[in-house]
């Protein structure tokens, strides 16, 4: 999410810039993952091109951008793919821009840094804090000759009134929540409730012949839609959060849309049971849908039963990574101490997760006697 500070636009528009003042020069846009070329900075530099009506200078090819006045090209590459004997490939270009750098790993940085060494290159790094010990943040501190500019909506003269009133509006509802995606804060720490998580790139052989459990969240205008293909390897107590989507003003037409592109329309998926006319929309749509089960202190419950699991998130899911590692409890007004009750902010991901799995947290506890508690509070 890039809060409204256009930094990625502005990153897009000057390597547009440089390129025309030399149109010899070579640029790759990375990303720790890159599973397609959708998934690049590919489109945005297209809308920027035509926003400045640049085509006299460029060529737009399927899977690179090519200068029709010299040799100068822009590709674009997941930085996962490589290893140290292929990332020597990248030692001929000038300039290298690293998109959602919160998500690389120490491993991708120290195999970058040193690789991109031509006489005056550069490397652009973009991303929006999460945890100060993020290896991006490490080299924020530690690399010598860089500059660093911390930027967010209010630097941004063009950002649009609907964002600026978003942000006003979730600055008066959930103060933690602004100050981390729209002031660039790090996530909140304290009082967190998933201290089992990681984050890493899982393989498909990983995760084949485990149980697959989908799950999703309905919201619009404040809060994500969000849907996750999940499995669950019940016999090491392992959760994989492996593929989904996040995002705002989702109608069922287009969450429909996006669970028939990854394939999962055929397997069912348990919704939040609140939101029956849109269950059946989707049904009617193609994409097999069922209420999640609640009851009782049912939150609390599931939220139980997924601490029993090492929770690990595909390094791709950048909303589930951030949901999973800043899902805090709240605290009590007058203590300041954790309460046994989830905060609301950021729970949108881990609330789609957690409704995969609500057949199995409530049969469960149907067959217990007593209450659930949680732990961390």
């Amino acid at each position: 999410m890039d809060g409204g500070s256009s930094k990625s636009w502005g990153v897009a528009d000057k390597l547009l810039f440089e390129l025309v003042q030399n149109p010899n020069l070579s640029v790759i846009c990375l990303r720790e993952i890159q599973r397609s070329i959708k998934h690049s900075s590919k489109k945005l530099i297209e809308e920027r091109i035509e926003f400045y009506k640049l085509h006299a200078y460029f060529t737009i090819l399927d899977t690179e951008i090519r200068s029709k006045l010299g040799s100068g090209i822009i590709i674009f590459n997941g930085l996962q793919t490589h290893t140290v004997d292929s990332i020597k490939s990248l030692e001929g270009f000038d300039i290298a821009w690293v998109e959602e750098a919160q998500t690389i790993s120490e491993y991708s940085i120290e195999l970058l840094i040193p690789t991109i060494r031509k006489n005056g290159s550069k490397l652009y790094f973009t991303w929006n804090p999460k945890h100060a010990e993020d290896p991006i943040e490490n080299l924020e501190h530690d690399q010598v000759n860089k500059t660093t500019i911390h930027i967010n909506y209010l630097d941004n003269p063009f950002c649009p009134e609907s964002i600026t009133a978003e942000a006003e509006e979730m600055k008066r509802r959930r103060l933690k929540k602004y100050n981390h995606i729209y002031l660039g804060m790090h996530g909140v720490s304290e009082g967190l409730i998933f201290e089992n998580v990681e984050v890493r790139v899982i393989r498909e052989d990983e995760v084949k012949g485990m149980e697959c459990l989908q799950g999703g969240d309905f919201g619009f205008t404040n809060d994500n839609s969000t849907f996750s293909i999940n499995y669950v390897d019940h016999k090491n107590k392992k959760l994989y959060v492996f593929d989904g989507f996040s995002k705002k003003g989702m109608h069922n037409s287009e969450i429909a849309d996006r669970v028939k592109s990854l394939k999962a329309h055929k397997h069912i998926t348990r919704w939040d049971c609140a939101e029956p006319k849109s269950i059946a929309h989707l049904n009617v749509l193609g994409a097999r849908s069922m209420p999640s089960e609640k009851g009782k202190d049912s939150v609390i419950a599931g939220i139980s039963y997924m601490q029993e699991f090492d929770i690990i998130v595909n390094a791709h899911l950048s909303d589930f990574v951030t949901s999973f590692n800043n899902y805090a409890w709240d605290v009590d007004k007058i203590t300041g101490k954790p309460i046994n009750k989830p905060n609301h902010d950021f729970s949108d991901e881990v609330d789609g997760v957690r409704y995969s799995l609500s057949h199995l947290y409530n049969r469960r506890n149907r067959n217990k006697r007593g209450n659930v508690r949680p732990r961390g509070i």
